[in-house]
């Protein structure tokens, strides 16, 4: 739901008489725009979506990472017995 619509959006009016049923919005629909003379100032997340968006972004930076690091030289690594043997 990321286009406003008039569920979705309120103004700054809106949230300075009446901030709980904003929040209230903001919970059941997970994000609310908020419109300052008719121009887009803010949206305001759910705590449940920012988390779900936040750990999509950690997601996409674990992937290109890991790509990253594929293309690395690891060098010719040591068995895991010689590791064991030296530190067991």
């Amino acid at each position: 739901m990321l286009l406003p619509t008039s569920q979705n959006t309120k103004t700054i009016t809106d949230l300075r008489e009446n901030a709980l049923g904003v929040l209230s919005d903001v919970d059941k629909l997970g994000l609310v725009y908020l419109f300052q003379h008719s121009d887009p100032r803010a949206v305001v997340l759910s705590l449940k979506e920012f988390t779900r968006l936040y750990e999509l972004i950690e997601d996409r930076v674990d992937e290109h990472d890991a790509e990253q690091l594929s293309h690395e030289d690891r060098g010719e690594g040591i068995e895991l017995k010689k590791i064991a043997k030296k530190y067991l």
